[in-house]
């Protein structure tokens, strides 16, 4: 009787609490500061060591342990590239494989500095709405913008704004008004400061490289 009532008691305190939108409160300001390098983050955090793999294979150690900003495409992005590639394969051969030590070193080579950008990009220095069109460190341009979100329905008082990461489609940008949403990724943690540069981690959702199949 006495677990039952303290469940109960629990249920109770978590409907309240849902009710009154306290799921909402602010707890704080976490620290930013990483301690390590870029790439030592990398390579300590479960979600980004493939990321570090690939960071080395591709030569790129000392680029991203510089003075950069790079927005971070998780492991998960990156299996849903290894996916996508090898369901291309096996509609030729079912029996292909493909792992991430088959992505070929020409691609990571061409490819991975488009997420690594010179200095410092903090988001406290972002352009709110169309943001501002940045070059990669691979020739690539890529627009970053601070957008607000109405995912809350009016709960707050202020609306939260999500940091954007934007692949540009064909030779010229769009106006902002035409860009497909399915080329702008979400930022999901924002403003990690390594002992070097600034990191942004990319939503799970994203495919590396903005890999799309034939």
């Amino acid at each position: 009787m006495k677990k039952i009532i303290i469940i109960l008691i629990a249920v109770i305190a978590f409907y309240s609490c849902d009710n009154d939108g306290n799921y909402l409160i602010d707890g704080g300001i976490s620290n930013p500061e990483v301690g390590t390098t870029t790439l030592e983050f990398f390579k300590s955090h479960e979600q980004l060591d493939t990321l570090a793999l690939l960071i080395e294979r591709a030569g790129m150690s000392d680029l991203v342990n510089g003075s950069t900003t790079v927005f971070a495409p998780n492991n998960l992005s990156i299996k849903n590239y290894v996916d996508g590639v090898l369901a291309d394969m096996r509609e030729t051969d079912p029996l292909a494989e493909y792992t991430v030590n088959d992505i070929p070193l020409d691609t990571l080579t061409k490819y991975m500095g488009g997420y690594v950008f010179p200095g410092e990009i903090k988001r406290e220095n972002m352009i709110k709405d169309q943001g501002r069109i940045y070059t990669a460190e691979n020739g690539e341009q890529r627009r970053i913008s601070l957008e607000p979100t109405d995912q809350y329905n009016g709960e707050l008082d202020t609306k939260p704004e999500y940091v954007y990461f934007t692949y540009q489609k064909g030779d010229d940008w769009d106006e902002w008004d035409n860009i497909d949403d399915d080329d702008k990724v979400v930022v999901k943690t924002s403003n990690l400061i390594s002992t070097n540069g600034v990191i942004h981690v990319l939503q799970g959702n994203h495919t590396l490289f903005n890999f799309e199949r034939d």
